[in-house]
């Protein structure tokens, strides 16, 4: 091909983030297309093309200077005169060259040479810069400038990557980032053949099976990338098979009687088993114990592990030793005398109120008049098991301490088995919707430490997480900073983006300075699931999704009929 000269390198060419083009005239480029510029690191080498960005244009005129003031109105200019006095430069920024010997992309470390030709790219060059492996890969959207038409270059994410090294997807409300959650997760379950949990504080995800059915999206029949025509009927193909042998989507509820009506019966009632907890979380479950409650109720748990030798172990037996069964436990011969003194009846009933309160919010533990408890590995699957699901943890409507306790149970399931070194799980891919609930700054929350826990050890193990929040300067930086891949959609509080600049190395000055001004659906992607940081357009998804803002007009229209 015959590249286009857009213009020239001007003035130092030592920094890579900021370098400086004259363009040839005002439509050469525009803010967020690509360049290239070719580039020699060593004499005895051949040249390389760099590719760069376009972060930037300034334009000005000296015949309509703002110093002109109102002289401005009355210019007029001969008809057929050229306009003259204009400056057009582009600020770029190098993304780097692939190296032809190791195939890796990397900065030059010499500048580039001033008054060196800036570029045109095209379609191929992307391809072969941006080179994906397809089969290993999640196709998440286009390129931002060239995501449509013959000229369509397709962004892909390294699946291993993305789901064992954890992901961060942080937007404002209205980017469109629980859509492009939506878009991740279902192609994990259909084409990659995974097994995902979300744990959904608003109920946006189980819209999909609303009134027990398969939901999906009328953009199916209208999308225009070729791509996407090909793979989502696949995935809707896939789903639909996958939920006739009892796989697909799966919906796991609190036990209330509103959730079988949303889901006409076709929800898992959660039934967890609270001795499972390790003892540490229990003061977070029920925050404000006095040291002598916090003695009772250790005592009251390990005489109810004694006592109800069995598994599962009905909760309703542990409110009892609280109570009127506090004196079978002062009769049991393995109490040490410290332990014998803890036995105070008014912090027994302190206890259990606080108890009987969590466990009432929650309405997701197990009881003698339930079947039996809920099965992770049911939910998640083994590893002989090939069919993909998704588990959506729907906790809508319940207070945050409850689906806090939710959360970090399931959690704590999900990387005990995980870890089972006679009976693992399948790998699977944990999702945090609102995530600043359930990892806050500041850590007051019951979920945040084993969160932090499978940030730090769950790659081991095959367990891998993507937390979402539209407020990440309210997340834990220490998860976040486990985020091997970042996902960010328009944000425009400075302390969001001071907090993105602090959390990760991943993404420059220009890149923050974008994020403003992104449309909804478009994202600046970094990290090690992608070659060099890129702005994408998320395709479509084949799913509904419930996190849409309503059409109120058209709702309020409805009563006047």
């Amino acid at each position: 091909m015959q590249y286009q000269v857009l213009g020239t390198l001007v003035g130092n060419t030592g920094d890579s983030h900021k370098l400086t083009m004259v363009m040839k005239n005002s439509f050469s480029v525009r803010r967020g297309e690509f360049v290239r510029i070719m580039h020699k690191e060593r004499i005895d080498e051949q040249s390389v093309a760099v590719l760069g960005r376009v972060t930037g244009i300034h334009r000005s005129n000296m015949l309509y200077n703002a110093g002109f003031g109102e002289g401005v109105t009355e210019l007029e200019l001969m008809p057929g005169a050229n306009v003259t006095g204009e400056n057009i430069f582009a600020q770029l920024e190098l993304v780097g060259y692939r190296d032809p010997v190791s195939r890796q992309i990397k900065i030059p470390r010499r500048p580039l040479d001033p008054g060196a030709r800036v570029e045109t790219v095209d379609y191929q060059f992307l391809c072969d810069f941006y080179e994906f492996n397809e089969h290993v890969s999640l196709h998440l959207g286009n390129l931002v400038g060239y995501e449509r038409g013959e000229n369509t270059v397709p962004v892909f994410l390294d699946v291993n990557k993305m789901v064992t090294e954890h992901l961060a997807v942080l937007a404002m409300t209205g980017s469109g980032k629980s859509y492009t959650v939506g878009r991740i997760i279902e192609r994990l379950v259909a084409l990659n053949n995974g097994s995902v949990v979300v744990f959904d504080p608003h109920g946006e995800y189980g819209k999909a099976l609303a009134k027990g059915k398969l939901h999906f999206s009328d953009e199916i029949e209208q999308v225009e990338d070729l791509r996407d025509q090909k793979t989502l009927p696949q995935i809707k193909n896939m789903i639909e098979r996958l939920q006739e042998v009892g796989a697909g989507i799966q919906v796991y509820t609190p036990q209330h009687e509103s959730f079988r009506h949303k889901y006409a019966g076709k929800n898992h009632c959660l039934a967890l088993q609270f001795d499972r907890f390790e003892m540490d979380d229990v003061a977070e479950i029920l925050p404000g114990l006095t040291e002598p409650q916090q003695r009772v109720l250790d005592v009251a748990i390990r005489y109810w592990r004694h006592a109800d030798r069995q598994e599962p172990r009905d909760i309703n037996r542990l409110r009892y030793f609280l109570g009127d069964g506090l004196e079978e436990i002062k009769g049991w011969d393995d109490l040490s005398d410290a332990e014998a003194k803890a036995l105070n009846g008014r912090s027994a009933a302190v206890a259990s109120m606080k108890l009987s309160r969590v466990l009432n919010e929650a309405q997701s533990f197990y009881s003698a008049t339930m079947a039996e408890p809920t099965d992770i590995y049911q939910m998640v699957g083994r590893p002989g098991n090939k069919k993909g699901r998704l588990a959506v943890v729907d906790l809508q409507g319940l207070s945050d301490t409850a689906k806090q306790v939710v959360c970090g149970l399931l959690s704590s399931e999900i990387l005990r088995a995980a870890s089972s070194k006679t009976d693992p799980l399948r790998p699977c891919f944990l999702i945090y919707e609102e995530g600043h609930s359930f990892a806050p700054a500041g850590g007051k929350a019951v979920s945040h430490r084993i969160i932090k826990k499978i940030a730090g050890e769950g790659r081991k193990f095959g367990v891998g997480f993507g937390i979402v929040s539209q407020r990440p300067s309210k997340l834990d930086a220490d998860v976040t900073s486990q985020c091997n891949t970042l996902i960010t959609m328009r944000l425009k509080n400075p302390d969001d983006q001071r907090f993105i600049a602090k959390a990760s190395d991943m993404v420059s000055k220009a890149d923050l300075d974008e994020l403003p001004n992104l449309s909804t659906g478009e994202a600046l992607v970094c990290g090690r699931s992608i070659p060099a940081p890129l702005l994408v357009k998320v395709g479509v998804k084949a799913l509904v999704h419930g996190g849409e803002s309503p059409d109120v007009l058209k709702v309020w229209d409805c009563f006047n009929e």
